[in-house]
């Protein structure tokens, strides 16, 4: 049993909330899991002392069945909480899968003698059972069962089908073109809009002229609709309503907040330097500037002296004052640098055209003396300015400054010099006829026209889109949490919004910082007083949301770092106060009911692309700790549960449960009931800060269990540098801070650090011959990147086949050895890659070595080589005329013909080219295989025609590698998908799959499942939550180097704080200086340089015992003269190498060894030449005595045995050699002799048996049994429930309704003679039961409910109820009975003379000969019976009740006047007394005879004296509550049918597809066909002999 250690335990405290900072490796999943169980276990916690329980349905179905009732606790007795009350929130399917399979694992290991919190045997099956249904999920999962069984209340079409990622970029694009479409009003609300419609067109126009045209302006839009989430949460801070407009000065804090702290300070530390470098210029009588002035117009030092003498008092115009400084004592070209040179021998500088305004000291003609003294003065102001301004810092605020004075100057503009172009005049919103010759700047009021637009025109198309999607039938998950938001009551619902007082819709708008709050409905209530239907729909709301909060007590929610505002929010929407019925506990003392804890780590938060926030964790800790310290304070009714230095361990619990024995027992023997705060991991004391976070519930777990520790404690000292504050460009709360991962897993294997550096020793050109093998190292202009792939693979080869590799010494020109055994398989290795664009090359040259690869995804799908063939083949099978098509046909991989043979073809072909090349193929095989082709198309089975294609042509041999075969399996899946929307319309579909290829970036990727024994390529963020023992951090010095912003090259910036669209109405000239632009392009890039720390921490936390860097500098490495590998360290973009690099400089100076190879010159090593010798590193590596001891430099393939390289001319030969001649194919094939299993359904019998051509059509064929319908007919919604929910309630009711009269006899299970009471018309009965109907009108749900109620009666008076009642009926009395009783039975007969043949382009041939066909039965029957007769013997019956004619129709009060089955001839008859009767029990006697067969095979196994004999079957008429059965001789020949039917069905599935398909039936048996699908619908599919098919 894994024992926790202190923090892990803490993590298990379950009496108050808790955030755990999970560092990468520290057991984080085995904690929540673990908590989760204590939560279900403990009778005494938070949860249970201060919450009331949440409904607690009766446990029935499969759970019941699982477990007696009087074998475990009953749910309203469980004393813990149960998982449907507890929640647990994962990011990913695969995460919420483990994780609710940890939790199985869990309870399933739980041991009743030793566990004294289970009070009985069965409670571990029981909570088994609810585990299955309990909401362990992704959020979106889980919001979306909350939203669906209230979908009526909160949209008005309610949908199901969940749209897909490409089909959400089609309606997109669909919706932005309708947009543009709109020329009037009133076409706007026929797709969907409303509100003021001609403010959206004119917005849209102006978008257009601004941002470029319509395709510009599209994009943007495109952009905003991809970053919904963003662009509502900047629609929520910059509180813009329907009819709020968008001032200036609200944005003021945008600027401000990163500097508000010490923007003052700054200010007037920067002011003394400023005013006393320009008193210095003024001494002498200023004659240094007086010479310097121009005739009109201000100099730079003129413009300086001006804003001296001005004292700006607000924080925004302080920041503008600075920037304009800025501005005039520093060249243009360098202000966005953090030494930006400014003020060079103390002058302002003089570029565009805007004069320094100070004389040089040449042309000043006071005396040298006073000239030196003066110059050197302003000298010593003008090294304070540069201090502050080359800074980081200074930097910072320059950037915001400028952003501000751009969007809304506070200080003018200096009075313009002739010529000078240092301010740019300004664009306002009447735009120039002709566009200018010089750059501009937008006025204030063009900039948030534009913001404003942008909110409008996104908002417009949203509905549009809405509209769109309402029409398809679809919702994608911005849809569900939109929903839930209206669910959920965190803005006023969007289908009130129309109806709704406007001061309701306001207030409830106005939710606020916190969420979980429910001031806003307090203001709705007030404002909904004196509006009836208002009041009473907003209450009916509120009262929902309370029902909803109530159903759940702990929440459990993982990588909390990776959420996002919206999902905040709604999560916290759950934890207000929950509805509270008289007698039950009051609320808490904090805000929150229920029990939180969340986990994650900001350090691994790296998914800013999906709408993420790293702040949202901050937030959820300081709630937490705040709602920690009110109840500590203030809620004494858990005092007992809380220590104020200590948590309390749920394991260690007392039991006070007598079942086990007569002592009260411990469980926990070892462990301390209560953990000390103080304690750390290590024993020692944890500081201060650590305790007081502890106190309040924020829990550091930072021991970690994956990596060998001194691999952890270098990459622990690399960290304390990668997120030092020296490199943040912008302050801000996305930044993570440094964690020590204290190493604690013990093993043998030492830890390992190696660097695949690649050196440029080539010379000579590259040759072109194709059919040469190519080293990259012995030619000049090799790819660093190729270099990088192929030096790697020779590494990785060395490593998993234990070949030789050694390091070279540059001191004595010598050799080391570091050859490994072989204790690495290739699945131990993980490759991180940033781009998938990357992979190909990696994979190629991993295949070049032997190394088995797969990649997670390898770029774009649609633009793979093997789905080029494909397309290309689909395009002709669908266009078979279409010269172009077979052009790319005839040159792929499957025809393969060359140039001559190409030119000849088409020269002497025309017309329909898929049959032409069945006959002008190149072979016969190909023509072979085209001719199969067609056959299919012709007929079409153009999906069937594509299978043949990959299995029988030569394309797996043109891309054998694993990524093709997975490319293509997942082109094959949107195929289909695609199929079920457009009915398998092949021409649709390719339509379809090439429109997916112009999607280009936003089209579906290539990717792939992974496969055992191969090396793992993914992304960093795929390799999110995995771990491996040899990690790579690939082409690391490429990683971060062209950070694309967020969304920039959609032309427009989405942040939370703020949406920029980039204005650029002419092409060919700058685009206008914009400050929102700037500002947040400046948060935009600082949160990407932060995040892109992050994904540096989640790569190299990765590993377990190795770390392989691999990559060189963007310069390359080369071998200096002194044969060390050197290479420049860059001044460019922060990219992953560059964090390398900077965290070995940090460690070897934190270990005393400044000076060493990593830091030479100190800390700042950019433009440094970094010169390294392998061999003193793999002995010394300068990093420290905890870390690793050396660092193996790879950096030439000499490190290892060379491979021969293949030329690809060679390669090709020998996989045409391969086609031609496969490995292991015989001459003669010796048939097997197999065993064909063929699963079956029972409800389908009767009607195969009616007509077997349906049941071909619908299994061999697999044609849906649908109606075909050309236009579908309009349904309304009736007075009922559809036949098939109404039949699923009524049996329900029987299930836990029906009397049981129970009995002592021996033969039968407990399970079979449980005695139960006659609860058919038991209101709390029907009320269970439609608790589990979607029934939503009032009206639907009352009549069905008072129907169900009326048919349990007609069942209590008729035969099955008074047998169950205990009487003795037909000479039977009842002993026991089952219900939903579950059966497996499996039918074996043995054909004659059938075998299987398989096609190939070389002809058919037989492959095996079916032995034998088992049919498959496995399902569940209604209900039996377990009877004896008056002579003693057993026996079973199985009943199957029918609600046939109980809905229209049917005649409570006057059964005669009301449907066929209401009427009976003799209530005492068992058998059918009317034609009714008979032909109900005609329709389902072979489905009830299967169960009576199952229930006798099942007896046969029984001892003889324990055996019962089997009734035959009987059908409960629910319509008129009598009990009919089969009688004998008809039970008799049911039998034998069954046995004939089954034999031709199972022959018929296993059947190649040639086989005869069975005839149409006779006109005189057209009866039957009226009720079936086929023949009923507007086209006939199939029909009578001597019926036409088709329209009707």
């Amino acid at each position: 049993m894994f024992e926790f250690n202190v923090s892990q335990s803490l993590g298990l405290d379950i009496n108050r909330h808790i955030a755990i900072d999970a560092g990468a490796g520290t057991g984080k999943t085995t904690v929540m899991a673990s908590r989760y169980l204590q939560h279900l276990l403990s009778a005494d916690q938070r949860a249970t002392r201060i919450l009331p329980s949440s409904p607690r349905i009766p446990l029935m179905g499969m759970g019941a069945i699982r477990v007696p009732s009087k074998e475990r606790t009953d749910l309203k007795d469980w004393q813990g909480l149960l998982p449907t009350e507890t929640v647990a929130i994962t990011f990913t399917k695969k995460a919420a899968a483990e994780l609710k399979g940890r939790i199985r694992r869990l309870i399933a290991n739980l041991d009743f003698e030793s566990e004294d919190r289970l009070t009985k045997q069965g409670d571990v099956a029981m909570l088994l059972s609810l585990v299955d249904d309990a909401p362990i999920s992704t959020i979106d999962s889980f919001l979306s069962s909350i939203v669906s069984p209230w979908m009526g209340l909160v949209c008005e079409d309610p949908t199901s089908e969940q749209l897909e990622e490409d089909g959400a970029v089609f309606l997109r694009d669909e919706a932005i073109r309708t947009a543009w479409r709109l020329q009037r009003g009133l076409e706007g609300v026929e797709v969907g809009m409303s509100g003021d419609i001609e403010s959206f067109l004119e917005s849209r126009d102006r978008l257009s002229i601004l941002l470029g045209g319509q395709d510009a302006s599209a994009k943007v839009v495109k952009g905003m609709l991809k970053r919904s989430l963003f662009v509502e949460e900047a629609s929520r801070k910059l509180q813009l309503g329907d009819d709020s407009s968008l001032q200036a000065e609200s944005l003021n804090q945008l600027f401000l907040q990163p500097v508000a702290d010490f923007i003052d300070h700054w200010y007037q530390s920067f002011r003394g330097h400023v005013c006393g470098w320009v008193d210095a210029w003024l001494d002498a009588s200023a004659v240094f500037v007086t010479g310097a002035d121009e005739p009109t117009g201000m100099t730079r030092f003129r413009y300086v002296q001006f804003l001296s003498n001005l004292e700006p008092e607000e924080q925004i115009d302080k920041l503008q004052w600075i920037w304009l400084v800025s501005h005039a004592v520093t060249t243009a070209s360098n202000l966005k640098d953090i030494n930006c040179k400014s003020l060079y021998r103390a002058r302002p500088p003089k570029g565009n055209g805007w004069p320094a305004g100070i004389m040089t000291k040449g042309n000043c003609p006071l005396q040298n003396s006073v000239k030196d003294m003066i110059s050197a003065n302003a000298e010593s102001y003008a090294d304070s300015i540069r201090s502050m301004l080359h800074t980081p810092l200074g930097l910072l605020i320059r950037i915001l400054g400028q952003s501000s004075h751009l969007l809304n100057p506070q200080i003018p503009d200096p009075e313009p010099v002739p010529g000078q172009t240092a301010y740019s005049p300004r664009l306002s919103v009447d735009l120039p006829q002709t566009p200018p010759s010089h750059e501009m700047r937008l006025t204030t009021e063009l900039e948030l026209q534009v913001v404003s637009d942008l909110f409008i025109v996104n908002a417009g198309v949203g509905k549009i889109l809405s509209r769109l999607k309402s029409q398809e039938g679809v919702r994608d998950h911005d849809d569900m949490h939109r929903l839930a938001e209206d669910l959920l009551l965190t803005r006023c619902p969007s289908v009130c919004r129309e109806w709704y007082p406007k001061s309701v819709v306001d207030a409830l708008d106005s939710l606020g910082d916190k969420p979980w709050q429910d001031g806003h409905l307090f203001r709705a209530i007030s404002a909904s007083q004196g509006n009836e239907d208002v009041h009473k729909d907003l209450m009916r709301r509120i009262g929902i949301l309370r029902d909803l909060r109530r159903q759940y007590r702990a929440f459990i929610i993982d990588e909390y770092q990776d959420t996002n505002p919206q999902h905040f929010r709604l999560l916290a929407r759950l934890w207000g106060r929950r509805r509270l019925e008289e007698g039950e506990p009051a609320p808490p003392a904090s805000e929150w009911d229920p029990t939180i804890c969340i986990v994650g780590d900001m350090k691994q938060s790296i998914y800013r692309f999906r709408q993420a926030e790293v702040t949202v964790m901050r937030r959820a800790v300081v709630a937490i700790r705040e709602m920690n310290r009110e109840e500590s304070a203030m809620e004494n009714r858990t005092d007992s549960l809380r220590r104020p230095d200590f948590a309390k361990d749920p394991r260690v619990a007392k039991s006070m449960s007598f079942n086990k024995g007569t002592e009260i027992k411990k469980k926990g023997q070892g462990r301390r009931e209560w953990i000390p705060f103080l304690e750390g991991d290590d024993g020692e004391d944890v500081r201060h800060e650590s305790l007081i976070r502890r106190r309040e519930g924020h829990i550091e777990m930072s021991t970690n269990h994956r990596t060998l520790p001194k691999l952890m404690n270098t990459m622990n000292v690399i960290f304390k540098d990668t997120f030092s504050r020296r490199h943040h460009l912008l302050p801000g709360p996305w930044h993570a801070e440094s964690q020590d991962l204290d190493p604690a897993r013990d093993s043998e294997r030492i830890a390992k650090l190696e660097w695949v550096l690649p050196a440029r020793t080539g010379t000579g050109p590259r040759p072109l011959e194709m059919g040469t093998g190519i080293d990259p190292f012995q030619f000049d202009g090799s790819d660093d990147r190729e270099l990088t792939a192929n030096l790697l693979a020779k590494r990785i080869a060395a490593l998993v086949g234990g070949k030789s590799a050694r390091i070279y010494n540059s001191n004595d020109k010598s050799w080391i050895d570091v050859t490994e055994d072989k204790i690495y398989r290739p699945e131990d290795i993980m490759i991180l890659v940033a781009s998938h664009a990357r992979v190909p090359l990696l994979v190629k040259a991993l295949d070049e070595h032997g190394v088995p690869a797969i990649a997670g995804k390898q770029g774009m799908l649609m633009f793979r080589p093997a789905i080029r063939t494909l397309m290309s083949l689909l395009w002709l099978m669908t266009s078979p005329y279409n010269k172009t098509a077979a052009l790319a046909v005839t040159r792929s991989a499957i025809v393969g013909m060359n140039d001559s043979e190409v030119i000849s073809y088409f020269q002497t072909n025309d017309g329909n080219h898929l049959s032409n090349l069945a006959k002008k193929a190149p072979t016969d095989e190909v023509k072979s295989l085209f001719k199969r082709l067609n056959y299919f198309v012709e007929n079409g089975k153009v999906r069937k025609a594509i299978d043949v294609a990959i299995d029988h042509s030569d394309l797996l041999y043109a891309f054998p590698r694993e990524g093709d075969r997975q490319d293509i399996e997942n082109w094959i899946s949107i195929y289909d998908r695609i199929s079920e929307g457009c009915g398998g319309d092949a021409a649709l579909i390719f339509n379809r799959l090439r429109e997916l290829s112009n999607l280009e970036k936003d089209g579906p990727k290539s990717s792939s499942s992974g496969t055992g024994g191969a090396v793992q390529i993914m992304t960093i963020h795929g390799s999110k939550g995995l771990e491996a023992p040899v990690v790579v951090a690939y082409d690391i010095f490429a990683t971060g180097t062209r950070d694309s912003s967020f969304s920039s090259s959609d032309n427009v910036l989405v942040t939370p704080d703020i949406i920029a669209g980039r204005i650029h109405p002419w092409r060919g000239i700058s685009k206008p200086k914009s400050g929102l632009w700037t500002v947040a392009h400046l948060f935009d890039d600082g949160q990407q340089r932060a995040e892109r720390r992050r994904q540096f921490y989640v790569a190299l936390t990765r590993a377990r015992d190795r770390l392989i860097i691999a990559g060189a500098p963007s310069e390359g490495a080369v071998v200096d003269e002194s044969e060390r590998v050197s290479f420049k360290r860059g001044k460019g973009r922060q990219n992953m190498g560059y964090m390398f690099l900077d965290g070995l400089a940090y460690a070897s100076i934190n270990s005393g060894n400044e000076g060493c190879a990593w830091s030479q010159g100190g800390l700042e090593q950019e433009g440094n030449t970094i010169a390294l010798n392998p061999g003193e590193l793999i002995g010394q590596s300068y990093l420290g005595d905890d870390c690793v001891e050396g660092i193996s430099i790879f950096h030439h393939p000499d490190c290892f045995e060379q491979n021969q390289n293949t030329a690809v001319v060679e390669s090709w030969k020998e996989r045409l050699e391969l086609a031609k001649n496969p490995l292991g194919t015989e001459k003669t094939r010796k048939l097997r002799k197999i065993t064909c299993s063929v699963p079956m359904t029972s409800h389908g019998l009767d009607t195969a048996w009616s007509c077997k051509r349906r049941h071909w059509l619908s299994n061999k064929l697999n044609w849906n049994a649908e109606r075909f319908d050309l236009i579908a007919d309009e349904f309304e919604a009736g007075r009922w429930p559809n036949a098939a929910e109404f039949g699923s309630l009524f049996h329900r009711l029987l299930e836990i309704g029906l009397a049981n009269p129970g009995s002592t006899t021996t033969d039968l299970d407990v399970k079979w003679t449980e005695s139960q009471s006659d609860n058919l018309t038991d209101p709390k009965t029907i009320e269970e039961v439609m608790a589990q109907s979607t029934i939503s009108e009032e009206d639907v749900l009352e009549r069905t409910k008072l129907r169900l109620l009326h048919l349990g009666k007609l069942a209590r008076n008729g035969a099955l109820g008074k047998l169950a009642a205990g009487k003795n009926i037909y000479g039977f009395i009842v002993e026991g009975l089952r219900t939903e009783l579950p059966f497996y039975l499996s039918l074996e007969h043995k054909p004659n003379d059938l075998q299987r043949t398989s096609w190939s382009p070389s002809g058919e041939f037989a492959i095996s000969e079916i032995e034998a066909i088992k049919s498959i039965f496995n399902g569940r029957a209604d209900l039996v019976l377990a009877l004896r007769d008056d002579d003693g013997q057993g026996w079973l019956q199985v009943v199957d009740a029918k609600t046939k004619q109980c809905l229209y129709g049917f005649n409570p009060s006057s059964p005669i006047e009301g449907n066929d089955l209401q009427i009976f001839l003799d209530e005492n008859s068992p058998y059918p007394t009317t034609e009714a009767e008979e032909e109900i029990l005609k329709e389902h006697r072979l489905q009830l005879t299967l169960y009576s067969i199952a229930l006798e095979v099942a007896e046969m196994a029984k001892p003889v004296e324990r055996r019962r004999k089997i009734l035959p079957p009987a059908i409960q008429v629910s319509a008129s509550g009598r009990m009919i059965r089969m009688r004998d001789e008809e039970f008799e020949l049911a039998k034998r049918d069954l046995d004939s039917l089954i034999q031709w069905s199972g022959e018929m599935s296993v059947a190649d597809e040639g086989k005869e398909s069975p005839m149409r039936l006779p006109i005189e048996q057209k009866s039957t066909c009226e009720k079936c699908p086929f023949y009923t619908g507007k086209i006939r599919l199939c029909a009578p002999i001597g019926e036409k098919l088709g329209p009707t």
